[in-house]
C-alpha cells in the first residue's frame, strides 16, 4: 500500500511528556513565509484535544507553540515521513515550519475542527 500511513508510523506525544519547551527564534524570513502575522494563542487555552500530523516530506518539520505574550517555543519535531498524534490545548497558536527551508506550513488557532481530522498535511 504506498502512500499509506498505518498505525505502526503513528508516533504519539503529549504534553504531558514535558514541561521543558526551549525558545526557538524566528527569522524575518520564516516569518515571511507564513504569509501573514504568526497567530498567537489565546490568553487562556482550553481543554486537550487530539491532533493529527502527517508529514509526507523528506525533512524534519518543527512545531512551534506561539504564545500569547509574543514568545515562540519549540514544542514538537515531527519526523519526515510519518504521520504523529499530538495533544494539544484548544485556542494555542501552532505553527508547523521547515527550519532547512525556512518556510512555514501551519499557522493556526487549534480548534475542535483541526482535532477532527488530520490538523496539518504537509508535502
Amino acid at each position: 500500500m504506498d502512500g499509506c500511513n498505518t498505525l505502526s508510523t503513528m508516533a504519539a506525544v503529549t504534553l504531558r511528556n514535558t514541561s521543558h519547551f526551549p525558545d526557538y527564534k524566528l527569522s524575518a524570513g520564516l516569518i515571511d513565509s507564513c504569509g501573514s502575522e504568526l497567530i498567537r494563542s489565546n490568553k487562556r487555552t482550553g481543554d486537550e484535544v487530539m491532533t493529527v500530523w502527517d508529514n509526507t516530506s523528506d525533512e524534519e518539520l518543527v512545531m512551534l507553540w506561539l504564545w500569547h505574550n509574543g514568545e515562540a517555543r519549540e514544542i514538537y519535531r515531527l519526523a519526515p515521513n510519518t504521520t504523529t498524534q499530538a495533544s494539544l490545548l484548544k485556542g494555542m497558536g501552532i505553527a508547523v515550519v521547515s527550519k532547512a527551508r525556512e518556510r512555514c506550513f501551519y499557522n493556526q488557532i487549534i480548534t475542535d475542527q483541526s482535532a477532527a481530522g488530520t490538523a496539518g498535511r504537509f508535502e
